[in-house]
């Protein structure tokens, strides 16, 4: 799998590959299967953590002991917004965030927040020269918010900047859309195989909203929620291109694979449909009766909205 940047949910979509990374990453994993009779089972895949949209390359396996993902001291460094120290003297991981200092001693079960002491299910380490440490536990004490995705075995960390959450309470749902797509993706769901032969891109957004999309990119959709400060998929699935019932009024095709909870949208939609060879995009709105009303063509790139007339935001 590779780990260079794709860009945002694009890259997701690669190991998510249907829209979590459905175009954004939601890619995840089984975490072991027993041994049967004479036979062993394959062994589990390798653990991966993406932070912000991004897989993070370490140079020692990431492993869970006690329910703890422990990774390499160089993975905490790329949180957002920290400043990490290890002092081989010592053996102490300082951790410094807004004034505020963590630190951890290799070996010892109890951190400091503070002057504030946490207990750890899981003390730091050295592994083959490098300090392991437990990422939820500094991620989580430096305000990033952490899942770890048992399906295809990848830890999502998210800290959004601070100009991207201002950006998404703009009162313009363009730039608050915009800013939508920017926020790290986590997902919880299995992957499936996606084919995009179109270089295309789909949109829907119930009417007003810039908290709940879709993304649509060949035969794979994802539905995705802005929560707390992170976009999080709720549900992904693949179709074919037979007319039938799929449970949303704007997407009358087969669904052959899905993963998740099928949302339940009942307005009338707003739809982009976004050409990227030449780099513009139809939209328009689509009643719940499946009636759709085109409104016209505009110049786009890839996931930056523009305003829709007679849209207002709820």
């Amino acid at each position: 799998m590779t780990k260079m940047e794709q860009g945002g949910y694009d890259n997701v979509n690669k190991h998510l590959k249907t829209g979590v990374i459905g175009w954004l990453t939601a890619s995840l994993l089984i975490a072991g299967s027993a041994l049967t009779t004479g036979t062993a089972s394959a062994a589990p895949s390798a653990i991966e953590v993406r932070m912000n949209n991004l897989f993070v390359d370490t140079d020692v396996a990431p492993y869970i002991t006690n329910g703890t993902t422990m990774v390499p001291l160089q993975v905490a460094q790329k949180i957002p917004g920290i400043s990490v120290q290890w002092n081989n003297s010592s053996k102490t991981v300082t951790i410094t965030r807004d004034g505020e200092t963590i630190t951890l001693v290799a070996g010892q079960k109890t951190a400091k927040v503070g002057n504030k002491a946490v207990k750890l299910e899981t003390a730091s380490t050295l592994k083959q020269g490098r300090v392991m440490v437990p990422l939820r536990f500094i991620a989580e004490s430096t305000q990033a918010y952490v899942l770890w995705n048992p399906k295809q075995r990848i830890v999502f960390v998210a800290k959004p900047s601070e100009e991207v959450k201002e950006q998404f309470a703009s009162s313009s749902l363009a730039k608050a859309r915009t800013a939508a797509l920017k926020f790290p993706v986590v997902s919880s769901l299995e992957s499936f195989e996606v084919i995009n032969e179109t270089q295309g891109q789909q949109y829907y957004f119930p009417e007003g909203r810039a908290d709940q999309f879709f993304l649509s990119g060949g035969n794979g959709i994802t539905y995705y929620e802005i929560v707390g400060n992170h976009s999080e998929a709720k549900w992904t699935a693949t179709t074919n291109s037979v007319k039938a019932s799929s449970g949303l009024f704007f997407l009358p095709q087969k669904i052959t694979n899905q993963d998740g909870e099928l949302p339940k949208i009942t307005k009338r939609v707003v739809f982009y449909n976004f050409m990227g060879p030449i780099g513009e995009a139809t939209y328009g709105f689509i009643e719940p009766n499946g009636e759709v009303t085109t409104l016209g063509q505009q110049d786009m790139k890839l996931h930056q909205f523009f305003d829709i007339p007679e849209e207002v935001k709820s």
